[in-house]
Parts: structure tokens; sequence; C-alpha cells
């Protein structure tokens, strides 16, 4: 029996039941939930859902899962061949990034680690206040893939020369 994988995208006003909703489309329309990246921010929820589903099934499936735009679940839906891209990226780091919040803080750091060929497997961000300093505090906590042959203290190099403000730390996995 063939399978076919999907990645889809939800959007939604922030309630409780949004996860059963989906779950249940997909459970019922035999689609099997593997795995997930979802959040609440800013009064909505959003994330991403990988799917497995039998090709007999995948219409059905795509259909109901539209259907949730009557419950004000926006879906979205890729088709995902289910294999993880590897162009030389060998070594996971976790790291944290902190530094004064400004404009443009996200692009400066992106911009180095796309420079350098560094992959960003997963970032969470926030903004908090420093309470000693009087001013907002940008942080985030990413998971990133270094190229072959990239060390941590290059990493961190690239990253503090985006600014004086910026500092890195190396997490443990």
């Amino acid at each position: 029996m063939t399978t076919e994988k999907l990645v889809i995208t939800v959007f939604a006003k922030d309630r409780p039941g949004i996860i059963r909703s989906i779950s249940s489309t997909v459970l019922n329309n035999e689609g099997n939930w593997l795995e997930s990246s979802l959040s609440r921010l800013c009064g909505q929820f959003t994330g991403i859902v990988h799917i497995q589903v039998n090709a007999q099934d995948k219409e059905q499936l795509l259909t109901a899962l539209s259907s949730l735009a009557n419950e004000g679940i926006s879906v979205t839906v890729q088709n995902s061949d289910g294999v993880e891209p590897d162009e030389g990226l060998v070594d996971s780091i976790q790291i944290l990034v902190e530094a004064n919040d400004r404009p443009g803080i996200v692009k400066e750091i992106s911009d180095a680690l796309a420079d350098a060929d560094v992959n960003v497997d997963n970032i969470d961000t926030e903004c908090e206040s420093a309470s000693m300093a009087g001013y907002p505090l940008f942080r985030a906590h990413m998971f990133l893939a270094l190229p072959e042959g990239f060390t941590e203290q290059q990493l961190e190099e690239i990253l503090e020369d985006v600014s004086d403000d910026l500092m890195v730390s190396i997490l443990d996995e």
C-alpha cells in the first residue's frame, strides 16, 4: 500500500480544542500524525504538522482538512517526500543569543548564519524587559545545523561580530 507524507500548516484565533479538531480530522480520515510544532503567539494559534496517509485516502483527508475553515481553522497542505536534506550539514548545536532589542536584529543574525551556510533547525525568540537596564532584551534560543568543519568558536565569532552587545551561549543538548 502506497503512503504519502504531507506537511500542513494551521492557523486560527486561539481557543481551547483546536488541536482536538485537527487531530480528530486527521484520525477520522485515515491519517497518521507523525510530528508537529504548534504554539500560541499574540492570541493566535499556529504551527506545522507532518502527516502520513494512504494514497487512496489522501483526497478524503484533504477535503476534511479544508472543511476545518468552518471552525475558523485555516489549513494549507504541501506534499513532502519525508526526506531531510543532507547538504553537508553534520553538526547540531543549541545556542542562546542575547542582545539589546532593536528593529532588524533577527535579520542581522540570520544574515550572519546564512552567509556561513549554517541552517536554522528551530528558533524561538522573545523580548523582555531588562529590569536593571531599563531597555528590552532580545533572546533567541536556536537549534542549528553546522556545515562540515565549522566550529563552535567560528559560530560564536560570526554572531558576536553582528554587534558589540550580542552574547552567544553554547548550550548542552
